[in-house]
């Protein structure tokens, strides 16, 4: 019998830290629009087939499922666009092909560049970022520390449609360029 190593955690929450290093694999999948329970319920089937230990979570209209390996994380994403399980319409339940999904993270990748370019020119980026930090450390859960995020872009300019999607994305481009500062936000100087 495989005994697992002292430091795996199988069962309960895990710090966002934890889930990066013990399952490295992060598979994305557009989640705009919505899924019948049956398309919910063979998600969550293959990802338990794939690997039983397997995690989830989302953030700003993107959900990530994360395997201990890169084979197992390949497999979940070609299942998900045999499938037609990503949703690009918000609250559509529109199966795109994979040509549209493909369009669509072109797309969104773009997006990225010109919001991080706004953040920078306005001289918002650290404060979007900040606001979020500071609502994790007074115990807000991510949803509506978000929120307070995306009300610093709303203040700042009116005429942005989605200020939430700019939050995000200032939130995940620090999270991933400042892992370890940005999450020594919460309350003790726990790491999240």
């Amino acid at each position: 019998m495989m005994v697992p190593p002292e430091d795996r955690i199988f069962r309960g929450y895990l710090p966002s830290g934890d889930v990066e290093r013990l399952y490295p694999a992060r598979v994305a999948r557009i989640a705009r629009g919505e899924l019948t329970y049956a398309e919910k319920g063979s998600i969550n089937e293959e990802a338990s087939r794939i690997d039983a230990e397997w995690r989830g979570g989302h953030f700003n209209g993107i959900e990530y499922l994360h395997f201990r390996f890169a084979e197992q994380g390949a497999t979940m994403a070609a299942f998900l666009l045999k499938e037609r399980l990503h949703r690009v319409i918000p609250r559509s339940t529109q199966a795109p092909t994979p040509g549209e999904v493909e369009a669509e993270w072109r797309r969104m990748a773009k997006e990225r560049d010109v919001i991080l370019a706004w953040a920078r020119s306005t001289k918002l980026l650290m404060e979007i970022v900040q606001t979020y930090r500071f609502e994790r450390r007074q115990g807000a859960f991510s949803y509506a520390a978000h929120r307070a995020a995306a009300q610093v872009v709303e203040t700042a300019d009116r005429t942005l449609s989605d200020p939430m999607t700019y939050a995000g994305v200032c939130i995940e481009w620090a999270e991933r360029e400042y892992r370890g500062w940005f999450w020594r936000c919460a309350p003790n100087h726990q790491v999240l």
